[in-house]
């Protein structure tokens, strides 16, 4: 098992302004992306040669990760120039997976647990496919699968418009978490003539032919599609690396932070290289804040993300948002969000002094990349 591809094409409409300016993959995660992280999870199973399926804002993934040489192992592309769905992807790269089992996984998915245990598993099963998965309380949102107990073997791949949840209620139910470990033989299953999906044209088939097996996730998983699953996502991953942590620990903080007199962390709280906090700030808990940010004076922040290079002047308020890089907000800002409804700056956004930016009780408020914003909006 040396292989593996990660399925990295997709536009990321619904965490639009974010992904306006980089692909949705390369969305920070507790100040890594998602994919990276990823990546560094397959590395610790000693998966040393990676294919990144990759399309929108290709070349922008190109630049981040070059060869793979940075992160000590060999990283190939394939491109398509017209989509071929999740198992067209992979069919492209049958000349380069064909050889051994390998794994597959969507690009846009939190995960954090031990892939060597998965190995294990699907060397046990002998099946043709091993799909990871995870007990929701509402599947409804995902493909879910049917299985038996006593052997994990899947009955049925039910995508989300084919569940049907019994007397209307939601019921917990194993659903597929976007993990995959396939034998070479997958291969014969897709057409290469047409766009196939694995999940609705191939997955099914295996089914009926008792050959494809489940794998339940002992560690963390969540989606990222929505910007407040987002958030979500980023404490949730933040709180599992903080418990396994060697050493006991409150929050994940660069020794270089440079943080000044009577400012106070809340813990839990992870804080990037070359931070700058000046005095009598409030930060936490549920903070997230990347390298290179500047944060003034007498500002409070708790429940966001704050992506790389913004500068946070002085006296400004900060709740349920989510601050992409570059971003500049002047003396006095107040970025307010409520409950699921976040405030939401995509890339090089200017807030102007003293504006208020309060998410309506509907939806969140977002902004465009590049915009500036110089009146109150509530």
């Amino acid at each position: 098992m040396t292989k593996a591809i990660i399925l990295s094409g997709g536009w990321g409409t619904r965490l639009r302004p974010l992904t306006c300016t980089i692909p949705k993959t390369l969305i920070p995660v507790v100040n890594k992306p998602v994919i990276e992280r990823q990546i560094l999870l397959l590395k610790s199973a000693g998966i040393n040669e990676i294919i990144l399926a990759v399309s929108v804002m290709s070349d922008i993934l190109r630049n981040y990760f070059g060869n793979g040489e940075k992160l000590g192992l060999n990283i190939h592309y394939t491109d398509e120039e017209n989509p071929l769905g999740t198992a067209g992807a992979i069919k492209l790269a049958e000349d380069f997976l064909k050889d051994d089992n390998f794994f597959m996984l969507n690009g846009d998915v939190i995960l954090n647990f031990n892939f060597k245990e998965m190995i294990k598993a699907h060397e046990h099963y002998k099946g043709k496919g091993l799909i990871a998965s995870k007990v929701l309380d509402d599947p409804s949102r995902y493909g879910v699968l049917i299985v038996n107990e006593e052997d994990n073997k899947i009955l049925k791949f039910l995508e989300k418009s084919e569940y049907i949840p019994p007397n209307g209620k939601s019921i917990p139910m194993p659903i597929n978490a976007g993990v995959y470990l396939l034998d070479p033989e997958i291969f014969q299953y897709i057409d290469p003539r047409k766009k196939v999906s694995i999940e609705r044209e191939v997955f099914p088939i295996l089914a009926r032919e008792e050959k494809l097996y489940h794998y339940s996730i002992p560690g963390i998983w969540k989606d990222i599609g929505k910007p407040e699953e987002l958030l979500e996502g980023n404490i949730l991953l933040m709180n599992d690396l903080l418990k396994n942590q060697k050493e006991i620990k409150e929050n994940l903080i660069d020794e270089n932070l440079d943080i000044e007199g009577k400012t106070t962390i809340y813990p839990p709280v992870t804080i990037g290289e070359n931070v700058v906090i000046r005095k009598n700030c409030k930060i936490g808990p549920n903070v997230i804040i990347g390298d290179n940010v500047y944060i003034g004076t007498n500002t409070e922040i708790k429940e966001a993300l704050i992506y790389n290079e913004a500068y946070i002047s002085e006296n400004v308020k900060c709740e349920k948002t989510i601050i992409a890089d570059s971003c500049l907000l002047r003396d006095g800002v107040q970025l307010i969000g409520n409950n699921n409804n976040l405030v939401i700056l995509s890339s090089f956004v200017e807030v102007l002094d003293n504006v208020k930016l309060i998410a309506p009780s509907t939806s969140s408020l977002t902004v465009c990349h590049h915009d500036v914003v110089r009146l109150d909006v509530s």
